[in-house]
């Protein structure tokens, strides 16, 4: 059976890309997650990863270079039997428009009922040079990860891997040397501290609610958007930090965006369901905790990003390389004039990660 090569969605509002290179040969064996061919959108060129094995069955004349396609077009073919022959692929480009010309001319006809939408005919040689030196290449992991750190552009970045390409380790150097340029401004309007919890304790908790529980997908993030709604719980006393909303972003994109509600009158369940499914209704506000969530990346310590109109943001980091595989970081910002307060509701936190049995599902 023959597995078919897509041109993939990047994005939630982009429904088309432009073809840069094939990476693998007609014919070569390919090994799901191997690199086989890139293509460029939103002026960053993306290398995509085969998600099956097989013998590749490709047209190298297809698709051209420049060439725009919609996603979900089939370019090529993943094959169980090996075999040299080129493929016939038909290929509607994303440009391409039918002219309806009334001539008795066929051949004046043939030549002009499809036109190609080609860089190297519509841009001039030196233009088209010039767009080609100004590609960014960047892995899948390293453009979701630069998004997450609210990186809009790769222009700065320097690749250290293969064809220049950036890597996740590349995003994370450039991000460390961004905060170190930029903390001294920072500082006038906003508090960042970063501190280590040991999660041994709510890890053993969440292991044994997993196995007694017919739902067995809970998550450590699950149990740490309760425990932040126990800790920032509004009352009377503190009417500047009222808080009655966690916001968890995964992605910078807004329908990446999770809201949960008065989180410390809910169970686990229901948190995890809600953290689950995308929330493009629901807006943050000044009662809004921002959780960003970093724990997937290798990167311990970050400076997370104040929402406005939210006045404070929780990131969740973890270094993956770490012997301690327990212990988790939080990386908290905030402005100057709630730091006792703020200070008063982290201690909880810590708290309550340590004896996670104080709180009811």
């Amino acid at each position: 059976m023959d597995n078919e090569i897509l041109i993939p969605k990047l994005g939630w509002s982009i429904d088309e890309a432009t073809f840069v290179e094939w990476l693998k040969s007609n014919g070569e064996y390919v090994n799901a997650g191997d690199e086989i061919f890139s293509v460029e959108s939103d002026k960053a060129v993306q290398v995509v990863e085969s998600i099956d094995s097989g013998w590749l069955c490709i047209d190298h004349d297809l698709p051209k270079e420049g060439q725009l396609l919609k996603y979900g077009t089939v370019i090529g073919y993943l094959s169980e039997k090996k075999t040299n022959s080129k493929v016939s692929i038909k290929l509607e480009n994303s440009e391409d428009y039918e002219l309806k010309l009334k001539t008795e001319d066929p051949e004046k006809d043939a030549k002009n009922k499809i036109e190609y939408f080609d860089y190297k005919n519509e841009i001039p040689e030196e233009k088209n040079k010039l767009i080609a030196s100004e590609r960014v290449f960047i892995s899948p992991r390293a453009k979701s990860l630069a998004k997450k750190l609210n990186l809009d552009s790769f222009s700065e970045i320097v690749g250290t891997g293969k064809n220049n390409r950036i890597t996740e380790k590349d995003i994370n150097l450039f991000y460390k040397e961004f905060n170190s340029r930029t903390s001294e401004i920072k500082s006038k309007s906003l508090n960042i501290f970063n501190l280590t919890i040991n999660c041994s304790e709510l890890l053993d908790f969440i292991n044994a609610y997993n196995e007694s529980a017919n739902v067995k997908n809970f998550r450590l993030i699950d149990y740490l958007i309760k425990i932040i709604g126990h800790a920032f719980h509004s009352n009377n006393q503190d009417s500047e930090l009222q808080i009655n909303q966690v916001c968890l972003i995964n992605n910078v994109n807004k329908k990446e965006s999770f809201f949960i509600s008065d989180p410390k009158q809910k169970g686990l369940v229901e948190i995890n369901k809600i953290a689950t499914k995308p929330d493009v209704n629901s807006e943050i506000n000044q009662s809004t905790v921002v959780m960003i969530d970093l724990t997937d990346y290798n990167i311990r310590f970050f400076n997370p990003k104040i929402i406005s109109p939210s006045l404070l943001s929780i990131g969740i980091g973890k270094y993956l390389s770490d012997v301690k595989d327990d212990y988790y970081t939080l990386n908290v910002c905030y402005l100057n004039d709630l730091e006792l307060r703020i200070f008063e509701k982290i201690k909880l936190i810590t708290e309550f990660t340590k004896s996670p049995y104080r709180l009811l599902l």
